[in-house]
C-alpha cells in the first residue's frame, strides 16, 4: 500500500473529506489530492501531524500497515476543528539572561533620569530596554524581530512626542516649505524608512508561512485591506477628530487630546497592515506554488 493509499484509507475511516483534512493541516485541498494520488509527498512535519491526527504511528502511516486507532469509535469521529500543534518551545535560557540584563539597563536609565528630575524623559529612554526585556521573557519565536519592533516603536513614540512629526508627513515632501524646517522633514523620512525596514523584516521572518487559497480567506483579506486603507482613515477624519477639534481651546489641550488619540490610531492601523501583509503574501505563495504544480 502506497503512502497516498494509506492517507486515503485513514481519512475515509475517520469520515473526513479532503477539505476537512486540509483545514486541519492548514494546507490546500489540492495538496491533499496530490498526496493521495502519490503525485507529491508531504513534508516530514506534515507527516508527523498526519500520524497524530489519525492516531497511528509514523511507520504505520508511511508503510501502509494496518493502523490502530486510539479509540474504538475513532472512525466515526467528527471532522477535526483545528490542527494539533506541536508543543510550543520554551523560552531559552539565553533569552532569559538577555531579558534580565536589558531589564537592569532599563531600570538604571529610568532611575538616573528620575534622580536628575526628568522622569518622563527617563521613561522614553528606558522604554527600548524594558520592552526588549519583556520580549525576551515572553516570546518563543522571532525574538529579534519583536525586539526590533519594540525599539522602532519606542523611537517613533519619542520622535512624535519631541517633534510632533509622524511618518505620514513624508507625503508632504513636494509641498514642504523652507519655513517648516527641512530637518523636520528628514526626521519624518527617518520614521518612514524605519517603518518600511521593519515591515520587510517581518515579511522575511514569515516567508515560510503558507495559507490555503479559499474564498473565505480572500474575502477576509479584502475586507481587512478596505478597513485599513479606507474605513479607518475616514472614521478618524469624519467621526473621531471633529468632536475633539471643538475642545482644542489651548495648545496644551490640543496636545493632551490629540496625541493619545492619533497615537492609538496610528499604531492600530500599522499593526493591522502588518498582519494583512504577512497573510496576503502567505496566500500568494500558496497560489504560486499550486499554479507551478499544475503546469
Amino acid at each position: 500500500m502506497t503512502l497516498g493509499e494509506s492517507i486515503t484509507r485513514l481519512r475515509t475511516q475517520k469520515g473526513w473529506s479532503q477539505g476537512d483534512l486540509a483545514d486541519a493541516l492548514d494546507v490546500s485541498r489540492q495538496s491533499i489530492s496530490k498526496w493521495e494520488t502519490d503525485t507529491s509527498v508531504p513534508e516530514l512535519e506534515k507527516l508527523i501531524r498526519l500520524s497524530e491526527l489519525f492516531g497511528v504511528t509514523l511507520d504505520a502511516l508511511v508503510r501502509g500497515e494496518q493502523a490502530e486507532t486510539q479509540t474504538e469509535n475513532a472512525a466515526h469521529a467528527a471532522p477535526p476543528q483545528s490542527a494539533p500543534t506541536s508543543p510550543a518551545p520554551a523560552v531559552s535560557h539565553t533569552h532569559t539572561v538577555a531579558g534580565v540584563i536589558l531589564l537592569c539597563f532599563g531600570a538604571a536609565v529610568f532611575l538616573l533620569f528620575l534622580l536628575l528630575g526628568g522622569g518622563l524623559a527617563g521613561l522614553f529612554y528606558a522604554a527600548p530596554f524594558l520592552l526588549c526585556a519583556l520580549v525576551c521573557f515572553t516570546a518563543k519565536r522571532h525574538v529579534g524581530l519583536w525586539c526590533g519592533w519594540a525599539v522602532f516603536i519606542s523611537l517613533d513614540l519619542y520622535l512624535r512626542y519631541a517633534t510632533g512629526l509622524s511618518w505620514s508627513q513624508v507625503f508632504l515632501t513636494f509641498r514642504w516649505e523652507a519655513s517648516w524646517n527641512y530637518v523636520r522633514l528628514a526626521v519624518a523620512w527617518a520614521q518612514f524608512l524605519g517603518m518600511l525596514a521593519m515591515l520587510l523584516c517581518t515579511l522575511r521572518a514569515y516567508r515560510a508561512l503558507r495559507l490555503p487559497v479559499t474564498k473565505k480567506r480572500l474575502d477576509l483579506l479584502a475586507g481587512g485591506w478596505v478597513i485599513a486603507l479606507a474605513a479607518l482613515p475616514l472614521l478618524m477624519d469624519y467621526v473621531i477628530l471633529p468632536p475633539l477639534r471643538g475642545l482644542w481651546l489651548s495648545e496644551s489641550r490640543v496636545y493632551s487630546l490629540a496625541f493619545p488619540v492619533l497615537l492609538l490610531y496610528s499604531y492600530a492601523r500599522l499593526a493591522l497592515i502588518t498582519v494583512l501583509l504577512v497573510r496576503s503574501f502567505a496566500v500568494w505563495r500558496t497560489w504560486r506554488e499550486e499554479k507551478k504544480g499544475s503546469q
